[in-house]
């Protein structure tokens, strides 16, 4: 059995590959955190993904063997892309399992033992309720894994899914509140273990994109670590991107 398990799930629009770029990349670096991890990569066309990026998968697994490449639980219908993720049932055993944005890169070690140690009462999920909209949930969510995954939660991903369309964080506030309760808004626990390579945010958006000198640091000791990786394309678009839109 894993410590823990990461759930990646990538929807693009057709002919697109902007979130199933981030899978390897998420992959390598959730894997660094501990151990004993694993990774789920969860693509609509699992033969084309393993195509496309066959020699990135190759020097992966010199790295490490611990990832499942496969379908989703339900098929793309009606839903906003990122929902998805909390319809999904993991496949493999673990303690724990992570449902997180595949494009944050993980910089740190012992995520669970963080997120332990941060654990709000009589819940099998850590996560928090936004203050400035609490009917919504954060796409940061830590589970343990054989209280969180029940027939019950079945039950109402199978509810939700056939259901309206909703935003992701409502979804999964809903499918809390009906299952398990929902946390206290005193617990404000929803950390980033690392560099969040958000397409929605850079220059001439909205929102920055952000992280600290610690992790910048990291990061590119990484890149100096594993040169043979990080001569890929979609690891050289992190490294760009990282140096020329972000801001500290």
């Amino acid at each position: 059995m894993y410590h823990i398990n990461f759930i990646a799930s990538a929807y693009d629009k057709p002919h697109a590959d902007t979130y199933q770029s981030f899978l390897i990349p998420f992959t390598f670096f959730a894997l660094q955190t501990d151990p004993n991890s694993h990774v789920e990569m969860i693509v609509e066309d699992v033969s084309a993904f393993k195509n496309k990026y066959k020699t990135e998968l190759s020097v992966l697994e010199k790295i490490n063997t611990h990832f499942l490449i496969r379908q989703p639980t339900y098929p793309r219908n009606k839903h906003i892309p990122n929902t998805y993720r909390f319809f999904e049932k993991p496949q493999v055993d673990s303690v724990y399992t992570y449902i997180a944005d595949i494009d944050i890169m993980f910089l740190e070690n012992d995520i669970v033992g963080k997120y332990v140690a941060s654990w709000p009462n009589n819940l099998p999920y850590n996560n928090k309720l936004r203050p400035n909209a609490p009917s919504h949930l954060t796409g940061i969510h830590m589970v343990k894994t054989k209280e969180y995954y029940t027939d019950r939660l079945y039950e109402c991903q199978k509810k939700y899914y056939h259901g309206a369309i909703e935003n992701d964080e409502i979804i999964l506030q809903k499918l809390c509140k009906e299952v398990f309760g929902l946390p206290n808004l005193s617990h404000q626990f929803r950390p980033i273990y690392g560099i969040h390579f958000s397409p929605n945010r850079g220059p001439k958006k909205s929102l920055h994109l952000k992280t600290s000198k610690i992790y910048y640091n990291k990061f590119m000791e990484m890149k100096e670590k594993y040169k043979e990786l990080f001569e890929f394309e979609i690891f050289q678009k992190l490294v760009k991107q990282l140096k020329e839109d972000f801001v500290w």
